[in-house]
């Protein structure tokens, strides 16, 4: 009887040749992965397909429209030179400074020069003279109306007498200074453009009256207006040829200056939208009119360039409500035709025109699937389209339309 092999040997050999075909196909492969050709590293690298370039479909008025952007202030500014000071040699400002963008009101103390106050007083001319005891005449008038405003027993006839004198006193007083002062006659005089004729019936006068010096006063456009340029303490003042103050309305509106060509159809009257701080504001486009500009001379070669150049143009668009008095400019969009209202709104590459009038759309669903929908175009504007569709409720706000 042949003696047996051991077993134990032979078992061994087998795991161990299992796992040495499984390193030899692994090493094959990482090789095979290391040594692609540029085809296949071209393949891998390219992403995948690119689904369908899709938009929302929105809902609402389609119009044509016309965008500025304007700069916000006063509707109405005055300059305003002070007058220089008697007897002295220059005007300076020796205290209240007046802030640009600061709120005045019609007997309000504006600014002070050279130790003395400058009131402002509303009135649609400017002061011409002293006004004092006697004085008769409409600066008396709106000299006594500010008076009247800021509650001082005063009647507004337009007379200077001891009751106006007696309330300039205290205004004086109220603001920390002491009126002027002069001698008077024992009559009151008519001296309304400067005539000394006594009137019919003289009534007494102090020996003395408060006056208001004709350089303590200056004109405002409105009771109450804002300062678009202002005085600071030691800036010198009264001297001619340039303004000291520019005084503007309370009143806040829109000034647009474009060119002709950027104007468009834009029209005197059109309705307009003011984005300003982030509240839109109604409004209406005012008068259009050529922007003032310096003219060269006729024979600079500027001059043959600028003749054929489109000229600029200015508007202002006045709001139904009040302007934020923070705002300095604002965005102004003027609709010039209304389109489409109460509509669906598309991009214009997402409709197909498929000849007679027909059109469609293409929509994504839900699942991913592409469907045609019939529609009809009611215009389009500036790259968006109002359609309808020819179902009801085959095309909704929120749907998503292919337009790439």
């Amino acid at each position: 009887m042949r003696p047996q092999k051991p077993l134990g040997r032979s078992r061994l050999i087998a795991p161990a040749a299992v796992t040495a075909i499984i390193a030899v196909l692994g090493a094959g492969f990482w090789f095979a992965a290391q040594f692609q050709s540029s085809a296949q590293h071209e393949a891998n690298a390219k992403a995948p397909s690119p689904g369908p370039v899709l938009a929302e479909v929105t809902h609402g008025t389609l119009a044509e429209e016309m965008r500025f952007t304007g700069h916000v202030g006063p509707s109405l500014q005055t300059p305003v030179t002070l007058l220089p000071i008697p007897e002295t040699s220059i005007a300076v400002v020796t205290g209240h400074p007046l802030e640009a963008g600061a709120s005045t009101a019609s007997g309000q103390l504006l600014t002070e020069v050279n130790g003395r106050p400058v009131f402002g007083v509303h009135t649609p001319f400017a002061f011409y003279r002293d006004i004092g005891p006697g004085d008769r005449g409409p600066d008396v008038e709106a000299l006594q109306i500010a008076l009247a405003a800021r509650s001082y027993p005063v009647k507004p006839d337009g007379r200077y007498g001891a009751e106006t004198a007696a309330a300039v006193r205290r205004w004086y007083r109220d603001s920390g200074y002491d009126a002027a002062s002069r001698s008077t006659t024992d009559t009151e005089k008519d001296r309304q453009g400067g005539g000394d004729a006594p009137v019919t019936s003289p009534s007494p006068m102090p020996s003395t009256g408060e006056y208001v010096p004709l350089t303590e006063l200056v004109a405002i456009p409105t009771s109450s207006a804002r300062v678009v340029q202002g005085v600071q303490i030691g800036q010198r003042v009264a001297e001619e040829g340039r303004p000291d103050l520019i005084l503007g309305s309370a009143d806040l509106v829109v000034t647009v200056v474009v060119s002709v060509a950027e104007l468009g159809d834009v029209r005197a009257g059109d309705g307009a939208t003011v984005s300003v701080d982030g509240a839109e504001i109604g409004g209406v486009v005012g008068d259009i009119t050529p922007t003032a500009t310096a003219e060269p001379d006729a024979g600079s070669p500027s001059a043959a360039e600028d003749s054929g150049a489109a000229s600029d143009v200015t508007f202002v668009v006045t709001p139904a409500t009040s302007l934020p008095a923070s705002a300095s400019r604002a965005q102004v969009t003027v609709i010039e035709e209304i389109v489409a209202e109460d509509a669906l709104i598309v991009p214009v590459l997402a409709v197909s025109d498929r000849g007679r009038g027909k059109s469609v759309l293409r929509t994504q669903q839900d699942d991913g699937t592409i469907m045609e929908v019939p529609v009809t175009v009611l215009g389009s504007v500036h790259g968006e389209v109002a359609v309808k569709p020819t179902e009801d409720r085959a095309l909704e706000a929120g749907d998503r339309v292919v337009v790439g």
